[in-house]
């Protein structure tokens, strides 16, 4: 039954204290905003504790939750937050020497079934990390959006708390950029 209710109509059971209304939020977007934080992180051990913060402050922040404008919109301007906290955290303590960059991040495994199509396909994934690694952080975050999340433009200005030309202009900046960083690896 709670599975043909909307994220709206499950956040106001949720906000009355309803778990099992709560575990099927966390079923439904569990995986997108997995997606969402590996995109922006590279790492998947961050993405998970990352993805079960937000999740965590969806929990602590559901009485607050008004069924205004789209959920998911709603769900990634915490994420947006909490990327946003994470990433100037462990920038100080870069900066403080708690911490030292990762030397080799986690990629995706090859795709291909054969070796020199799984080679391709590691070489291929590298390069494409890499290019979206050397974007921004806002141009990013409105490409992984758009592109992988396939949120709408107004919502991801609800996200980032800019206006919906702004979105639009970075995430065409993020394709330029990936089209000259990626220009000669692939036919764009």
């Amino acid at each position: 039954m709670l599975e043909s209710l909307s994220d709206s109509d499950l956040m106001l059971r949720v906000q009355l204290g309803n778990e099992r209304a709560f575990a099927t939020v966390y079923r439904r977007h569990y995986r997108a905003l997995l997606d969402f934080f590996f995109s922006m992180s590279r790492n998947t051990q961050a993405a998970e504790d990352l993805c079960h913060e937000t999740f965590l402050r969806l929990w602590r922040l559901r009485l607050r939750y008004q069924p205004i404008g789209s959920f998911r919109a709603y769900l990634f301007s915490i994420a947006r937050n909490i990327w946003m906290e994470s990433f100037r955290t462990t920038m100080r303590d870069r900066r403080l020497g708690v911490v030292q960059p990762m030397e080799e991040m986690e990629r995706l495994p090859g795709m291909g079934r054969l070796p020199d199509e799984a080679a391709q396909n590691a070489e291929l994934m590298n390069h494409i990390t890499t290019a979206l690694d050397q974007l921004p952080d806002e141009q990013r975050m409105a490409f992984v959006l758009r592109t992988v999340q396939g949120l709408s433009l107004d919502e991801i200005s609800s996200v980032m708390q800019c206006p919906v030309n702004t979105v639009r202009s970075r995430r065409l900046l993020a394709i330029r950029r990936l089209r000259d960083a990626l220009r000669g690896i692939m036919v764009l």
